[in-house]
């Protein structure tokens, strides 16, 4: 059986590794290694420090093929290979108890985690860590802090997170077969990185901080000298209202709302746009971009394996997955009018137009091309393909509009006779009911696309799209009573597109790929009308922290959903990489190869990625693609 090492570093630098990520931080040259705690199987941890001998016992047993592991094991990854420049350690050796945690519903942070599980005392996560590390791992009040009896300290909190993370780690599920090699394959993606436009980038930057200084100036003479920005909440509040206007927010959505008031006064009116046009998120991503580019102009560790529970990656650094949509057409051409640096040859609204060109800050290597592909509606055609829905299902084989046939369906009017309209209520009913949603669900997604919705089309909507998708109103109900049997009773309970197990407290859905989708422990709650409903715990998107989340068909047919459409991604990130496209990212349903010029074709990428696993016969599956030097949409 092969030994299981665990490690922890700790480090000193001047980088935040919250803005440069791991990679980048440890590049950085103030970078170094403070100690790395270190332990094998169940022995006690043992303490290296520099200045000491090399841990030669410790390369052996790599050497030799021991297990590595860690919490967030792409940092120490980058130490050990970048700071300290020590023998390499084959990619498939390293293990993420982080990973294994995500991959179960618990919480990434390790202290999080270990409360989650219940850990306490000696197995615990040493709660004065983060003290420790403000005042030792980087400048404190701006000098080095050396205190020796601090870095002890800090000794003694490494040792004890390797104790608390093989502890943890013994109380969760390994990940094995397909799962393991899609890990392997996502931390082989993350230290590939993605080669970023780092001179267009600083061009950006440039013409962002000249447009910044430009309309703070104008702040200043608007406000005859009261304000040098917009950045103060009150004092912007209590010049609006000392000019006849009142706003009792200052957030996103009540400068949208002041701006669309006919009521606002002209000054006003432009104190805001100016303050809209210099809180852009999108514009501040340029700063993102440039704080996690490595020496080798590439952003390392952008992507986050298991960033939902239900498997789906998620998006680090500067939040590839948020890009926002271009509003420009020719964005190759913008770019190139950043080498002026002059924001008055940049076309259009120049912070408008740097939006635009975000995702062109993303390119191909020297001699390679990106080969982009996107599934097309991926989750609507797996949530066909469970609910056997027959008529849904061949529309999708046919090539339909999805949006439309479902309105045909809906108003019992010929596909062809669909008008602008009906398509538009199909795309919402489609996208909003699914999963059980309402009327409310459905106004909200209408909402989005510009739309108010009176209650009484909603409805009418709403019931129009459930009496013609019965076989997914009929998904709902078997995956929910499946659920409540297994929660219950404890037996294994089938349905048609996997099954449940509830263990050690656990509900567990076994998908077709055979991973395991978790829901920690499940539970029945009293709700407020007095009856039991079925709940989990986990992180709580609308608290920002652990705790209880209802359960019920609709939303855990969406979960299982999501996770099935996850897989077949994940099925095709190791197939196209197999074949020789190197994968640099993935982007929702999106798979982006960073390729050589003479190898493979957007066809063969094409059909590699819409072949299906046995396990997924028969579903839809239809994508699209593009070759570019730079990342688009």
């Amino acid at each position: 059986m092969k030994k299981k090492i665990s490690i922890d570093f700790e480090t000193y630098s001047e980088c935040d590794i919250r803005s440069a990520g791991a990679y980048a931080y440890a590049d950085h040259d103030t970078t170094e290694v403070l100690c790395l705690a270190w332990a094998v199987d169940d022995q006690a941890p043992k303490l290296w420090l520099p200045g000491d001998a090399l841990p030669f016992e410790l390369f052996k047993l790599i050497k030799d093929g021991a297990e590595v592991w860690a919490w967030n094991s792409f940092f120490e990854m980058c130490i050990w290979n970048l700071v300290l420049k020590w023998p390499e350690i084959e990619m498939p050796q390293w293990n993420d108890t982080a990973a294994l945690a995500a991959a179960q519903a618990y919480p990434r942070a390790l202290g999080k985690c270990g409360e989650a599980l219940g850990l306490e005392g000696d197995q615990a996560k040493d709660k004065r860590g983060k003290l420790l590390i403000q005042r030792l791992c980087k400048p404190y009040r701006g000098q080095r802090n050396r205190d020796p009896q601090l870095l002890q300290e800090l000794y003694d909190y490494c040792l004890q997170d390797v104790v608390a993370e093989r502890e943890i780690r013994g109380r969760l599920r390994e990940l094995r077969g397909a799962e393991r090699k899609v890990f392997t394959l996502d931390q082989t993606i993350n230290w590939r990185g993605v080669r970023l436009d780092k001179d267009s980038i600083e061009h950006a930057l440039v013409i962002i901080d000249q447009v910044a200084e430009q309309l703070n100036a104008e702040v200043e003479k608007i406000t005859n000298g009261e304000m040098a920005s917009t950045a103060s909440r009150a004092r912007a509040l209590a010049w609006i209202e000392s000019q006849g206007y009142q706003m009792t927010s200052y957030d996103k959505a009540a400068v949208q709302a002041a701006l669309d008031d006919a009521r606002c006064p002209p000054k006003v009116r432009r104190f805001l746009e100016i303050r809209q046009a210099l809180s852009k998120a999108s514009t501040k991503k340029y700063d993102a971009m440039r704080a996690v580019l490595g020496k080798d102009g590439r952003a390392h560790g952008v992507l986050l394996y298991h960033g939902a529970a239900t498997g789906r990656w998620a998006g680090r650094h500067f939040q590839p997955q948020n890009l926002p949509r271009p509003s420009v057409d020719d964005v190759d051409s913008v770019i190139d009018s950043l080498r002026s640096r002059d924001p008055q040859k940049v076309p259009g609204e120049p912070m408008d137009s740097l939006a635009s060109c975000l995702r062109g800050m993303l390119i191909a290597s020297p001699g390679n091309r990106l080969i982009v592909c996107d599934y097309a509606s991926i989750e609507a055609r797996v949530l066909a393909w469970m609910a056997d829905h027959d008529s849904t299902l061949n529309y999708f084989h046919k090539g339909l509009d999805i949006y439309k046939a479902t309105a045909s369906d809906m108003y019992g009017i010929p596909y062809r006779s669909i008008d602008k309209d009906q398509r538009f209520l199909g795309k919402v009913a489609t996208l909003a009911l699914g999963y059980q949603g309402g009327v409310r669900a459905f106004q909200k997604m209408a909402q989005a696309y510009g739309a108010d919705i009176d209650d009484q089309t909603a409805m009418r909507v709403r019931d129009d799209w459930r009496a013609a998708n019965k076989p997914i109103v009929s998904l709902w109900a078997e995956i929910e009573r499946a659920a409540i049997s297994a929660v219950s009773w404890g037996d294994e309970i089938e349905t048609r597109c996997g099954s449940f197990k509830l263990i050690k407290n656990d509900l567990l859905f076994k998908l077709p790929s055979g991973r395991i989708l978790s829901f920690p422990n499940a539970h029945f709650k009293m709700n407020e009308w007095g009856d039991n409903r079925l709940a989990y715990e986990g992180m709580n998107n609308q608290i920002h922290r652990w705790g209880v989340i209802d359960m019920y068909g609709g939303s855990l047919v969406q979960s299982i959903t999501q996770a099935i459409a996850r897989d077949l991604l994940a099925h095709a990130v190791t197939q196209v990489e197999a074949a020789g496209y190197p994968v640099v990212l993935t982007v929702h349903d999106e798979i982006v190869a960073d390729v050589p010029q003479d190898h493979g074709s957007l066809a063969d990428f094409e059909k590699i990625m819409t072949t299906t696993p046995p396990w997924g016969l028969g579903i839809p599956i239809d994508a699209e693609g593009y070759e570019s030097r730079r990342y688009r949409k």
